[in-house]
């Protein structure tokens, strides 16, 4: 399989606290109907304070939120919602008095203290794939011909440029639409995997993790140890809007790895 290119847009202002608040401003946004479903992973009973894991594996539908007549709905799952539940029955403390003898609590503790996404928007074809953290979106800007040729554009870029523009376009349109000035791009294999796993970090958190090439210290899978310097050379990061100027160049030994746009130039013009 191939790497895939990865765009994270950073500092979404969605007021993820709510579900039913955020899935009425995605629908507005998106102009999209969305249905606002979570996962029955969990049959609570509350008398005997036990946990068991769901008979039946099925989706619970919240609500509907509807702008416009379409039949057509997107999906968007609030992730760990029966475990919120859970936790607003019965409270923390005695939660992990609970989780002590029962395995499925100790799995819901580790959910709700180190949450991933928080929804997950999906289209009924599987085309969509958004999912939105605390301060993060995983964009869904599906770019067809993988990284491999997403890099190779950067060194010819009298070949590529406008092929990069429209992409880059429907980058920023997506972006805007979660309120997100940044973004990240990377692919979802090789080192910077490790920026793709690592969504849920704060913004700043996560640019300092790509800036630093922590990910590449952190790596045991990809680069050997020795190696990690002289990739660390040839490995660049680059701001989008510098592939539009004449003064960017690249050397046959460099290869694109990460990928950061803030849109000023698009919004200044």
């Amino acid at each position: 399989m191939g790497w895939d290119v990865v765009e994270i847009g950073l500092r979404h202002d969605l007021p993820v606290h709510d579900p039913f608040a955020t899935a009425k401003e995605v629908a507005k946004r998106m102009q999209r109907n969305i249905r606002l479903v979570y996962e029955k992973e969990y049959e609570f009973d509350s008398a005997n304070n036990v946990v068991r894991s769901a008979r039946v594996y099925s989706m619970v539908e919240l609500r509907k939120f509807e702008v416009n007549s379409s039949k057509d709905y997107l999906q968007m799952k609030v992730a760990n919602y029966q475990a919120q539940q859970i936790l607003d029955s019965v409270g923390l403390d005695k939660l992990r008095k609970i989780a002590l003898a029962n395995e499925n609590v100790k799995t819901i503790l580790s959910y709700l203290e180190e949450p991933f996404e928080l929804y997950e928007i999906e289209d009924t074809n599987e085309y969509l794939d958004i999912r939105i953290f605390k301060e993060n979106v995983n964009l869904d800007v599906s770019v067809l011909e993988r990284w491999g040729t997403w890099e190779y554009a950067f060194h010819y870029l009298d070949q590529y440029r406008e092929w990069l523009r429209d992409y880059r376009m429907k980058i920023y349109q997506q972006a805007k639409l979660f309120g997100c000035n940044e973004v990240i791009i990377c692919a979802d294999q090789g080192p910077t995997e490790l920026i793709y796993n690592n969504m849920n970090f704060t913004a700043d958190g996560l640019k300092e993790y790509a800036h630093s090439f922590q990910y590449l210290e952190d790596d045991t899978a990809w680069v050997e140890e020795p190696e990690k310097e002289d990739w660390k050379k040839n490995a660049k990061h680059i701001m989008f809007s510098s592939a539009f100027q004449d003064q960017f160049t690249l050397s046959n030994e460099d290869l694109v790895e990460v990928i950061y746009d803030d849109f000023s130039d698009i919004k200044a013009s």
